[in-house]
């Protein structure tokens, strides 16, 4: 049975090699960015003038910072600007929708994709009953009664696409509830966040490039995808200094524009923080990520014991495989994307805790195959895109596993129990 101090470690290990990873090949743009920028005490006003090699160093810090400030100048105005058309354009977008699945991806059209349309059209005018609207502002709303028997099953069973945006907006809102202030929101995004400059703007931009590639909003260089992609990424690490920009974040945001204008999938980031408290989850340190592998660990000990006590003994802890499922909220490729809307059907349904369920249902699901294999294996079966044969089956099983034998209470007491270490081993660490 892995610690609290084994999950620190191969969460801190993990997160670093991740890191390292990730930015090896942009190694000497990050150099240069920090080269130079340690501060230097504040002089009094007795003190000698500094060195002449003191005042080089001045001079060479104050040269790197007007270069990162001009930098992230021509960042901005590349995505501001209206990309270069290309004679083919037409062509190329022509192109890009022929070959495109049901869903804008880049790939075969499936037997499933061909099976479920028939399925969608009779499930949307059940939707279309259900629906209450009405106008607001800006837009027309319409409105669920989350509550609802009917509407939980239906949700469970799918939203049919062309009626994810209101279902997810209504959900994440409690029937708009929470959404009061989402005018005034829409109106800073405009008129503030998107006015500042960001630290992170540098980072956002070599990111966006390969976010969502596979699919054609985002597959056009400063095109109106990644352009708005930039845009609220840029403004969220300007409304939240804390956490800034973590490259997870990227996935998540690209799945809201898929579904949201740019400015109401801004809103929609900001209530699922505040909904689902994501800040703990991307802030430095990741508070809210070693919580989840903890709390992943317990419940695979009490699900799965002849699986967990196999990856235990091969070293495969869910820091090692799990980074990638909760710090993209499982947008970052780990499951096919037709299973991934399901997955989020549910999300925006009951909240952050659904994750730990689909984490244990595609363990259970492929438990045969992970018994079998070493280290290595184990870890090449998890860090892929994971195969969900039935999507139907494959949500019945995360809402089985949610609902029973007090699901969530078991939840709440791992939370509780790696609170309580948390702050034994904060304890030990200020005494010593």
């Amino acid at each position: 049975m892995s610690t609290f101090s084994d999950t620190v470690h191969d969460t801190q290990y993990t997160l670093s090699s991740h890191a390292t990873k990730e930015s090896s090949e942009h190694e000497s743009d990050l150099t240069e960015m920090t080269a130079n920028t340690s501060l230097t005490p504040e002089r009094s006003m007795t003190s000698t003038p500094p060195p002449p090699q003191a005042m080089n160093n001045a001079k060479v810090s104050s040269n790197n910072q007007l270069q990162q400030q001009q930098q992230q100048q021509e960042i901005r105005q590349s995505y501001m600007a209206v990309p270069e058309t290309v004679p083919d354009v037409a062509a190329e977008m022509n192109k890009w929708f022929a070959d495109a699945d049901r869903y804008g991806f880049l790939e075969d059209k499936t037997e499933i994709d061909l099976k479920s349309k028939q399925k969608e059209v009779e499930r949307s005018s059940k939707w279309h009953a259900m629906a209450e609207s009405f106008a607001s502002r800006q837009e027309i709303l319409h409105r669920f009664d989350i509550h609802s028997t009917k509407f939980v099953k239906r949700v469970y069973k799918g939203i049919p696409d062309c009626w994810r945006r209101d279902a997810w907006y209504c959900m994440l809102t409690d029937e708009l509830r929470t959404a009061n202030d989402d005018d005034l929101l829409r109106m800073r995004y405009k008129e503030e966040f998107l006015t500042e400059s960001s630290s992170h703007e540098r980072q956002i931009d070599l990111d966006i490039p390969r976010t969502m590639y596979g699919h054609i909003m985002f597959r056009q260089r400063y095109g109106q995808g990644q352009r708005a992609l930039f845009n609220v990424l840029r403004a969220f690490s300007v409304y939240d200094e804390q956490v800034g920009y973590c490259q997870g974040m990227a996935n998540v945001v690209a799945i809201l524009l898929i579904y949201f204008e740019e400015e109401k999938a801004f809103t929609a980031l900001l209530h699922m923080f505040q909904r689902d408290g994501l800040h703990d989850l991307f802030v430095p340190g990741f508070p809210a990520l070693m919580e989840s592998f903890y709390v992943q660990e317990r419940l695979l000990e009490k699900n799965l014991p002849k699986l967990a006590k196999h990856l235990h003994a091969k070293d495969v802890s869910s820091a090692t495989y799990a980074t990638r499922w909760y710090i993209t909220l499982f947008t970052g490729g780990v499951v096919p994307y037709h299973t991934l809307l399901r997955i989020l059907d549910v999300y925006f349904l009951v909240g952050y805790d659904i994750f730990y369920f689909v984490a244990l249902a595609l363990l259970k699901t492929h438990q045969d195959r992970l018994l079998k294999g070493n280290m290595e294996e184990c870890l090449a079966i998890l860090g892929s895109t994971i195969p969900v044969a039935d999507d139907d089956r494959f949500i019945r099983q995360v809402r089985k596993l949610y609902t029973s034998n007090a699901s969530k209470e078991t939840v709440k007491q791992f939370k509780e129990q790696y609170r309580a270490q948390k702050s034994t081993a904060l304890w030990y660490d200020q005494r010593d």
